[in-house]
């Protein structure tokens, strides 16, 4: 499972541990993708820890993709 997919799941913000938890990875990994998203705008930081969807809508977008 990827980053944001793992991320979508969840149905308000996101703890980066849930996410590699989820994605089984770990939590080095997870926060590399976690930085990678928020330099392109994809999503941002929510507390400490904590992001969310920077683009409205996108959570809906990947819950309706097949798997």
């Amino acid at each position: 499972m990827d980053f944001l997919k793992a991320m979508a799941l969840d149905e308000g913000d996101s703890a980066t541990r849930d996410i590699a938890f989820r994605m089984e990875a770990s939590a080095s990994t997870a926060g590399n993708q976690r930085a990678r998203l928020m330099d392109a705008g994809i999503v941002a930081a929510a507390g400490h820890g904590v992001v969310r969807f920077a683009i409205p809508g996108l959570r809906e977008y990947l819950l309706s993709l097949p798997e």
